[in-house]
């Protein structure tokens, strides 16, 4: 004797249809793949703005800066992530707290920050 039938018994999972649905950071976080590249901070100069030393960011160089951008920058030859703020009549880079640094002639504005990884290693001292 065969099986004629099945009856459903119970709801259906909520999660049904999304079972192979999983986070891809890729296409949450990068928009422009040729423009886009990640940045390790080595310094805790931006924790006061919540990037901490370590945290990953993700850069896009399509992006144009505008006031209040994070940015990375290259600053008398070194790599820095920076707030872009107008101070004065005048654009600046601040990391937030009192560090102002003026635009000089080799600044270079790399790309904007955005977005930030940070892996938690149970060390939350800044």
């Amino acid at each position: 004797m065969g099986i004629l039938g099945t009856k459903a018994n119970g709801f259906a999972s909520p999660a049904q249809g999304y079972e192979d649905n999983g986070i891809d950071l890729n296409s949450l976080l990068v928009k422009q793949p040729a423009a886009t590249y990640f940045f390790r901070l080595d310094s805790g100069d931006m924790a006061g703005l919540g990037l901490p030393k370590g945290a990953l960011l993700v850069v896009d160089r399509s992006k144009v800066p505008v006031f209040n951008s994070i940015v990375l920058i290259r600053y008398e030859g070194q790599f820095l992530c920076r707030l872009m703020v107008q101070h004065d009549g005048y654009t600046v880079f601040t990391n937030g707290i009192s560090d102002i640094m003026p635009v000089v002639d080799d600044t270079e504005i790399i790309g904007v920050v955005t977005a930030s990884i940070r892996e938690y290693d149970n060390d939350f001292s800044y």
